[in-house]
């Protein structure tokens, strides 16, 4: 009976993957692990093993071919017997992981011992260097911090898993380490020597500066070939490997050789952009000098560039006599190359500049961000209702925030539906119980939401004193996962920069988001009379999935109701 293989997940939650090569042909016969095929994801180039004994009977699909996750990738014969599933285990704690990375590397660095980057927790695909807390050569004890890492949430200590020396540090900060790829190599028996002996493949080849690292596909551990990362470095440079001439053992092509192409490319791009001819400066456009009509009109009968007249009228205006001096000794002809413009070091304008911006790589609090908006774009069906709360009879120097919080508290109590947690794949919804407000704060790096928990008991001081408890830790970068988790419903305080009404994003699994606006002031009709009334823009978003449209506006009702109280 044949038995279908499909292109399991290779360990970064990517939708699919483009064949690079097939590593077997139709009628071969394979052993288990063998691999069949190099697989190109949005990261890295990786072998995909096979997970029988077995004879291919088809394969499906051509170098180039883009195939969906889980979709059908080869067709074993009837020879074919599906390797026994390893049975699922709890997912191991960190420290667990450290410990089963380091013996997994033991085993294989031939004394140097790798310490590959452990999952940090939150099931994310990389991390990036902050900052190392030790040198290669230090020595460093079971549990010291050895890294600063920045995942899509929070600053975390790496620490090391056992005593040793550190002979290889593998990255630099801003540097982003996929999960299990190398971070530390440590000093076997045979000291740093043992290490160097790790990465003599590198130096035969020329060149170490790029992590040849280990990538998980589906529950196995596969190394990337150094072919398949020369031809993604070269995809990743933009270098075309026919044009490069290779420097390794019988003329193989290095990853130095790759680099050194993309150098000498950027070299010619720059050559290039600084013998452009510089910005010329048109006659014909009046706000190029101040000349009036009739004084452009005798510049272009005698031929006279105004480029090269000298300037003796009020505030530096061309004159007439401006223009027939210059036509009188060196006119320049209309005909003559366009006039540049001259250094300001010998009294001209200033000297054109050409910039090179290059793209930024998103990381970080920013990269979460992205993730996170595109999550809720593709899962959540919002809906946005908008109204205005009269928020004048709040007495001066009212703590707005801790109003907002106190506000969605009270509209919990009203209507719980919106203080919820939905999963539309299940078809589940889970009720809070308490209310538990992330707050989105703004800053350089990105958006980070912390949660203050337990919102529904505390007094008006006590959020706020939470509040700043939490922006401080994220100013100082401080800020943990558990302060990050947990939110039951949001809310976004952007009126405190700019906007009256918005379409705040839902955070999945939350169904709800609160957006308060910039205050603004409205004449009123009240029962004195036409008074100046002082007005808060609100603008609630919710998982129409979850909530109706009756529970949404019943929860703004009772925010508003909150709000306008005088205290």
């Amino acid at each position: 009976m044949a038995y279908v293989f499909e292109l399991p997940d290779l360990g970064e939650g990517l939708p699919d993957a483009t064949i690079v090569k097939w590593l077997v042909n139709e009628g071969d016969t394979v052993k288990t692990d063998q691999p069949i095929a190099e697989m190109e994801t949005a990261k890295a180039v990786v072998e995909v093993p096979s997970p029988v004994d077995g004879t291919v009977l088809k394969l499906h699909g051509k170098a180039g071919d883009v195939i969906i996750t889980h979709a059908p990738l080869v067709t074993f014969g009837e020879a074919g017997k599906k390797a026994a599933a390893p049975a699922p285990a709890p997912a191991p704690s960190m420290h667990a992981q450290v410990a089963a990375n380091a013996e997994k590397a033991s085993a294989t660095s031939g004394g140097g011992e790798v310490f590959y980057l452990p999952d940090l927790g939150e099931g994310l695909p990389d991390a990036t260097i902050v900052k190392w807390l030790v040198k290669e050569g230090d020595t460093v004890k079971t549990d010291q911090p050895i890294a600063e890492m920045e995942t899509a949430k929070a600053v975390v200590e790496v620490p090391s898993p056992h005593d040793g020396v550190i002979a290889k540090l593998h990255g630099k900060a801003g540097d982003v380490i996929i999960t299990h790829a190398p971070l530390v190599t440590f000093a076997g028996k045979g000291g740093a020597a043992k290490a160097e002996e790790k990465s003599e493949p590198e130096a035969k080849g020329g060149d170490a500066g790029t992590v040849v690292g280990a990538v998980q596909v589906g529950n196995t551990i596969v190394a990337e070939s150094s072919d398949a990362v020369v031809r993604a470095l070269a995809k990743k440079l933009g270098v075309n490997l026919a044009s490069v001439k290779g420097s390794g053992a019988g003329g193989k092509i290095t990853q130095a050789d790759v680099k050194g192409a993309a150098g000498k490319s950027t070299a010619s791009v720059a050559a290039s952009a600084s013998t452009m001819p510089s910005a010329s400066v048109s006659t014909d456009n009046p706000l190029a000098f101040r000349a009036s009509p009739a004084v452009r009109k005798l510049a272009n009968e005698l031929g006279v560039d105004l480029a090269n007249c000298e300037t003796s009228g009020p505030k530096g205006t061309i004159t007439r006599d401006d223009v027939k001096a210059a036509s009188s000794g060196k006119p320049a002809a209309r005909t003559a190359a366009p006039a540049t413009v001259q250094p300001a070091a010998s009294g001209g304008r200033l000297q054109p500049v050409s910039v090179t911006v290059h793209p930024e790589a998103v990381r970080g609090v920013r990269r979460a961000m992205a993730q996170a908006m595109t999550h809720s774009h593709q899962t959540v069906v919002p809906v946005t209702l908008m109204e205005d709360a009269n928020i004048s009879r709040w007495k001066k120097g009212e703590d707005s925030l801790a109003r907002y919080v106190r506000a969605l508290c009270a509209a919990a109590k009203v209507e719980p539906a919106l203080n919820c947690w939905f999963d539309g794949e299940n078809m589940e919804r889970l009720v809070h119980p308490a209310v538990h407000v992330g707050i989105a704060v703004d800053t350089p790096d990105g958006l980070y939401v912390p949660v203050v928990k337990d919102a529904h008991n505390k007094s008006m001081a006590d959020l706020r004193g939470d509040v700043e408890i939490l922006r401080k830790k994220i100013a100082e970068k401080a800020i943990k996962p558990t302060d990050l988790s947990g939110a039951t419903i949001t809310l976004s305080n952007y009126g405190s920069i700019a906007g009256r009404y918005g379409t705040p994003i839902v955070s999945p699994p939350q169904v709800a988001i609160l957006g308060c606006g910039r205050f603004r002031n409205e004449l009123k009709m009240t029962e004195r009379g036409i008074e100046n009334q002082r007005m808060l823009p609100l603008s609630l978003s919710f998982d129409h999935r979850a909530c109706t449209g009756g529970e949404g506006a019943r929860f703004l009702a009772a925010v508003i109701a909150d709000l306008e109280k005088p205290e």
